[in-house]
């Protein structure tokens, strides 16, 4: 529900936080492979690359198509 989600009520980051999580992945390199935002009141989500079958790919800026699962 949207009144649980993180918010930035003001739309300049106040009182937002990011916290960089699981690092590594495929490479040898420092980025993370996770990262967890948390807003003014202590809600948070985190953010995970996509993946397929198993590696990070990249999304290409589209949408889920339902009929692609199947």
């Amino acid at each position: 529900m949207p009144e649980k989600r993180p918010q930035d009520p003001h739309r300049n980051g106040t009182g937002l936080r990011f916290e960089t999580m699981d690092h590594g992945g495929a490479y040898s390199d420092a980025m993370p492979q996770a990262i967890k935002l948390i807003d003014a009141e202590g809600r948070s989500c985190i953010y995970v690359p996509i993946s397929q079958d198993g590696r990070v790919v990249d999304s290409l800026g589209y949408a889920f198509d339902p009929e692609d699962a199947e």
